[in-house]
């Protein structure tokens, strides 16, 4: 073997596998399809927003950041379909943002194996904190923490009787057992619950339940999807008075608008990422611009946001791993995250609180549709 080519075998083994020595390689499993899809897409253009703001600004310098975002249209097995293709076959470097308590759990096992950290996760259930799910790094408030806020709305309004509808799975378990104990803590009566499957809801079924209970609020633990059924359903009868709705972050408040009318108006919404609409801080200031940019119009929601946000954090983590040497894994990255805020976002780890609570703020639809604040 002549040396020339004896150099070029050498170059090519320190180098590391082809295309991925000056790249960081993102993946990430979302729902762009089903019953969640406007938020999955939602989701996607505040990721490409940033992305574009990164690339723009050069922010990794001569690297590269590539996210591959595959659709699982908010199926459990399609979510594990994908995260093993991503994981597994591509390896790549970490996942970014997922949504779905099953879909996470279920893919959990994969991602320890190979020890792929995943940066953000569109759940606040309690089943993905704590040391056994030490490679999800956390960007939102818990489940127990929305609730807990919700909760104490009713009180501030003396209501008394709550009914609960939630979602039977990981997400609706979880939330339910937070709100049973914070009602315990309010001394505030469950006059009644039900578990809902979303694609085997009946929800003029359901709202006759919550009507014979009486209750004075109604709390929806599930997605938008659910909670458009459930309203629906106690709209059909305009003559009974109804209890006030309260539901989860998860929910859209723009599509719950839309699709059930003024049935919606009073429903009151937690929030975990700042006002997407009220530009009163540089990272909403940034996201409107980057998002008017991107969409070439004026379009902002929470979902997009809280995209934005991980995308974010994802090109922060790059660059502490890129700025090693040798390169350190997006693992090690996160770790040094974990006591530092971004823009003021708190990253929080399975194992570790951060540096102080992920806020959790109210909104309420009023007239037109709109979010109040």
């Amino acid at each position: 073997m002549t040396m020339h080519r004896w150099l070029l075998l050498l170059a090519l083994l320190l180098s590391g596998p082809p295309g991925r020595a000056d790249e960081i390689v993102v993946g990430q499993s979302l729902p762009l399809t089903g019953p969640l899809g406007e938020a999955g897409r939602n989701v996607k253009d505040g990721i490409d927003a940033y992305l574009a703001r990164a690339q723009r600004d050069g922010l990794l310098g001569r690297h590269k950041l590539v996210w591959r975002a595959l659709d699982d249209g908010y199926s459990v097995e399609r979510h594990v379909q994908n995260i093993r293709q991503l994981v597994v076959k591509d390896k790549v470097d970490a996942l970014g943002l997922s949504a779905g308590t099953s879909h996470i759990d279920a893919a959990y096992p994969m991602m320890r194996e190979a020890g792929t950290p995943l940066i953000g996760a569109m759940t606040g259930a309690s089943a993905l904190h704590g040391a056994q799910r030490a490679l999800i790094y956390h960007l939102r408030a818990s489940y127990a923490e929305e609730v807990r806020q919700l909760v104490a709305q009713a009180v501030s309004v003396r209501q008394r009787r709550v009914f609960a509808v939630w979602q039977d799975d990981g997400l609706g378990r979880d939330a339910f057992a937070a709100l049973e104990t914070a009602l315990r803590g309010a001394g505030i009566e469950l006059v009644g619950q039900q578990g809902v499957a979303l694609a085997e809801m009946d929800g003029a079924a359901l709202a006759a339940s919550v009507r014979a209970a009486k209750p004075d609020a109604l709390f929806a633990l599930c997605v938008t999807p659910c909670g458009v059924k459930l309203l629906s359903g106690l709209a059909a009868d305009s003559g009974v008075t109804r209890p006030t709705p309260y539901m989860l972050s998860i929910v859209n408040g723009e599509v719950l608008a839309k699709s059930v009318g003024p049935a919606a108006r009073g429903t009151v919404i937690s929030q975990v990422m700042p006002n997407p609409r009220l530009a009163t801080s540089p990272l909403v200031q940034r996201y409107q611009q980057d998002m008017r940019s991107h969409m070439g119009r004026d379009e902002f929601s929470y979902f997009s946001l809280e995209g934005y946000v991980a995308a974010m954090v994802t090109v922060e983590a790059a660059r502490t791993a890129l700025a090693a040497s040798p390169r350190r894994s997006m693992q090690d990255a996160m770790k040094l995250m974990l006591r530092r805020e971004i823009e003021g976002i708190p990253v929080s780890g399975g194992d570790d609180p951060g540096v102080r609570p992920h806020p959790v703020t109210l909104s309420m639809i009023g007239n037109g549709g709109r979010l109040i604040h």
